[in-house]
C-alpha cells in the first residue's frame, strides 16, 4: 500500500509538472484543482469566447438601410451553442438589437451551425470564427448626430469535458446619422448587402426562421402535419360557429341548385372552396410581405402590449360584447356578385365569401393574420391561411356534393356558441403567447393557469351530465376537465417553485433542485442536501460522490446519461453517499461556498468530487468522465 501511495503521489507530481510546462490544466491532486485555462473570468483567467462589433458605414443616410456584423472568436477545442440548439434546455447563442428613435433593427443573419458528437449526443455549434449579421433601418426622419447602438450577444461555451455558464458580452456599434459615408470592413461585408425588401442573406448564414419552418426542420414531415393540420382543423371547427353553420345550406343552394348530380355538386362546390381559400392565402401573403418589419419591432415592449390589447380586443368580440364586421354595405355590394350556379358563378362566391368575413370567423382570421405579420415568411402566411380557409369550406364541400349529407348534420342550437366562445380564449392564448417575451416566465404561467380555470369553469368542465345528454356536452365537459387539471398543474407549480404561498418547493421537497434528466430512471440514489449528506456519510462511515451541475450544462446531462447511469458505476456507488448539488450560477452565495469549502480555484461544470469516510477530499475530476475512469477512481477511495 506505500508503494501504491508513493507511486500516485509520485506519479501526480510528475504529471502537474507537465501540466504546468504545456499548460494542461484538467489534473488535480487530493485538495486541489485547476478546472482549466478558462473560467468564465474568475480568478484572472480568460475567457474562451471574444466578440466584437463592426458596422459597415461609417456615416449613414436617413431613410436608407444598412448592416452590421458581430464577430465571434471561439478558442481551440471550445464552441458555443449555435442559435438553434437540438436539445431544448441549451442556451442559444442570439444577439440582441436595441432600438433607439428612428433606428430600427432588421434581420438578424446567424452563420450555419454544424453538430458534433459527443457520447452519444449530437450538439449544434459554433466554433473558430462565427460571423453575425444583423440590419438597421434608419427612420428617414432622425435627426442627424453620432448614434451608439448597443448590442448583447448572448453564449454559452463548452469543450468537450466542462460547459462554463452562460454569458452575455455588452457591445456597441458607433455612426453617425447624416450623408452617407465611406464603407468599412469589406473584408467582413463583402458578401452581404442590407436587405432593401429582399433577401439578400449572405451565403453561410442561416436568417430567422418562421415557426412553421422551425417545427418542419426539427419533425420533417410531421412537421407539416402539426402545423398546417392545426390550421385545417380550426377552420374546420370556426364552420361551427353560429354566425357561419346555418348559412352553409343556403350558400351551397345557391351556387349548387337542388337538383344535381354527384359529380356536378362536387365540381362546383370544389371551386367554391378552392377560390376561397385562394383568396384566404393571397391575403396571408400579402400581410407576410407587407409586414416582415412587425418582426423587428417584437422588441419594444410597447409594439409586444399594443399586439396583445389587438388580440383581446379580438377576443371580446368572440365572446359576444360586440361584433367585428365588414361594413354592411360592402357586404351587399359583393353579395350582389353572383353568377347562375356554373363553375364561373361558384368561382366568384368563393371569392365573395373570402372578402365577405363572418363577424364570427373575422376576428380569428385577423387575429392569424396579426400572428403571421410578425414572421415575415410569405410561404407561411399562405399556407396556413389556405389551409385554414380548406377546413372552413369541407362542409361546403360535403354538402355540395351529397346533398343528402345535410340532413346527418348536428342541428344548429347553443352548441355553436360554445365553439365562439372557445375561439376567444384561444385568442386570449395568442394574446398571452406574445406577452411571454416581456413579462416574467411565472407571471406567464399564473396568467395561462388561470385563464385555463376560467375555460374550465365556464365551458362546462364542471357541469353535471344525464343520460340524455349527446356526443357534444361530453366532449366539452372532458375538455373543460382537460383545462382544469393543466390549470391546477401551472397554479400550484409556479406557486410552490416560486414562493408564492409557502417556501419555495426546493426547500421542502428533497429531490426538487433535481433536473428532469437528473431524475428520470437514475440508478443512483442521489440526496441534494450537501450538509446533511456529509454528516449522514461521516457517522455511517462511507465515502462521499458529489456531482455538480446546473440546467445550462449538456456535459452535465451528458455525464449522468453515459457514466452515472451505467449499471457498473451504479452499483460501485451504492458504498458511497451519493450527493448532487445544484450550482446554477457562478456568483451564488451557494457556488461561492461550495469552492470555497472544497479548495476549488475556479467554476467549471461538471465537477465530480471523491471524498473519503473521513470526509477528505481524495479527488476532484472535471468534465465528462467515462464509466470505466469513474470506477477506478471510485475502487481508490475508501
Amino acid at each position: 500500500m506505500k508503494l501504491s501511495g508513493r507511486f500516485v503521489y509520485l506519479s501526480t507530481i510528475l504529471l502537474l509538472f507537465f501540466a504546468a510546462v504545456f499548460g494542461t490544466s484538467q489534473l488535480a491532486n487530493a485538495g486541489s484543482f485547476d478546472p482549466g485555462e478558462f473560467d468564465s473570468g474568475q480568478g484572472g483567467a480568460v475567457n474562451p469566447v471574444s466578440a466584437t462589433a463592426v458596422f459597415s458605414r461609417s456615416s449613414v443616410e436617413p431613410g436608407k438601410t444598412y448592416a452590421g456584423a458581430v464577430i465571434v472568436e471561439i478558442a481551440p477545442n471550445w464552441h458555443i451553442n449555435s442559435s438553434r440548439p437540438i436539445q431544448d434546455y441549451l442556451i442559444p447563442a442570439q444577439l440582441e438589437v436595441d432600438t433607439l428613435p428612428g433606428i430600427i433593427p432588421g434581420t438578424i443573419s446567424y452563420p450555419i451551425a454544424h453538430n458534433i458528437p459527443l457520447m452519444g449526443e449530437s450538439m449544434s455549434v459554433y466554433d473558430g470564427r462565427a460571423i453575425i449579421y444583423f440590419e438597421v433601418t434608419i427612420d428617414a426622419g432622425t435627426t442627424h448626430g453620432n448614434v451608439t447602438l448597443p448590442l448583447r450577444l448572448n453564449y454559452q461555451p463548452c469543450d468537450n469535458q466542462t460547459c462554463l455558464p452562460p454569458s452575455t458580452e455588452e457591445l456597441q456599434v458607433t455612426f453617425s446619422v447624416g450623408t452617407e459615408g465611406v464603407s468599412l470592413h469589406d473584408d467582413i461585408f463583402s458578401k452581404y448587402t442590407p436587405a432593401t425588401g429582399q433577401d439578400n442573406t449572405p451565403a453561410g448564414t442561416e436568417t430567422e426562421k418562421s415557426q412553421l419552418q422551425i417545427l418542419i426542420e426539427e419533425h420533417g414531415f410531421w412537421g407539416y402535419f402539426l402545423a398546417l393540420g392545426l390550421a385545417f382543423i380550426t377552420g374546420l371547427l370556426l364552420s361551427f360557429s353560429p354566425c357561419t353553420y346555418p348559412m352553409i345550406p343556403i350558400t351551397v343552394s345557391v351556387f349548387a341548385g337542388q337538383d344535381r348530380s354527384v359529380g356536378r355538386g362536387f365540381i362546383l362546390a370544389l371551386f367554391y372552396v378552392v377560390s376561397m381559400a385562394f383568396m384566404y392565402g393571397i391575403m396571408g401573403l400579402i400581410v407576410s410581405l407587407v409586414g416582415g418589419v412587425f418582426g423587428a419591432w417584437l422588441a419594444s415592449p410597447t409594439v409586444v402590449i399594443g399586439i396583445a390589447v389587438v388580440f383581446v380586443i379580438f377576443s371580446l368580440s368572440m365572446f359576444g360584447l360586440y361584433e367585428l364586421n365588414v361594413p354592411n354595405s360592402i357586404r351587399q355590394n359583393l353579395g350582389k356578385q353572383k353568377s347562375g350556379g356554373g363553375v364561373v358563378g361558384s368561382i366568384i362566391l368563393g371569392i365573395v365569401a373570402a372578402l365577405v368575413v363572418s363577424p364570427c370567423v373575422g376576428p380569428f382570421v385577423a387575429g392569424i393574420l396579426l400572428y403571421i405579420a410578425t414572421y415575415g415568411s410569405p410561404v407561411f402566411g399562405f399556407l396556413v391561411l389556405f389551409i385554414f380557409a380548406m377546413g372552413l369550406g369541407t362542409l361546403y364541400l360535403i354538402i355540395g356534393t351529397f346533398s343528402s349529407a345535410i340532413t346527418k348534420l348536428p342541428r344548429a342550437g347553443m352548441w355553436m356558441d360554445q365553439i365562439k366562445k372557445f375561439f376567444g380564449f384561444v385568442l386570449l392564448l395568442m394574446a398571452l403567447y406574445f406577452l411571454r417575451t416581456i413579462i416574467p416566465i411565472e407571471v406567464t404561467a399564473l396568467l395561462t393557469g388561470l385563464l385555463l380555470l376560467a375555460f374550465s369553469i365556464f365551458g362546462g368542465g364542471f357541469d353535471r351530465l344525464t343520460g340524455e345528454d349527446g356526443f357534444f356536452p361530453r366532449l366539452k365537459k372532458f375538455l373543460g376537465l382537460l383545462a382544469f387539471l393543466a390549470a391546477v398543474y401551472l397554479l400550484l407549480g409556479t406557486m410552490l417553485s416560486q414562493g408564492f404561498i409557502f417556501t419555495p418547493a426546493s426547500e421542502w421537497l428533497p429531490a426538487a433542485g433535481m433536473s428532469g434528466a437528473a431524475k428520470e430512471q437514475s440508478l443512483i440514489d442521489w440526496h441534494t442536501d450537501l450538509d446533511s449528506g456529509l454528516a449522514d456519510a461521516k457517522s455511517a462511515g462511507k465515502p462521499v460522490l458529489i456531482d455538480t451541475w446546473a440546467t445550462w450544462c449538456v456535459n452535465c446531462k451528458i455525464l449522468e446519461k453515459e457514466t452515472f447511469n451505467n449499471p457498473d458505476v451504479a452499483a460501485e456507488a451504492k458504498r458511497f453517499a451519493a450527493l448532487k448539488i445544484q450550482l446554477e450560477k457562478s456568483d451564488s452565495p451557494e457556488s461561492k461556498a461550495f469552492l470555497e469549502r472544497f479548495n476549488i480555484r475556479s467554476y467549471s461544470l461538471p465537477t465530480v468530487l471523491l471524498l473519503d469516510s473521513q470526509g477528505n477530499v481524495k479527488k476532484i475530476m472535471q468534465g465528462v468522465v467515462s464509466p470505466e475512469d469513474m470506477i477506478a477512481e471510485m475502487r481508490k477511495v475508501q
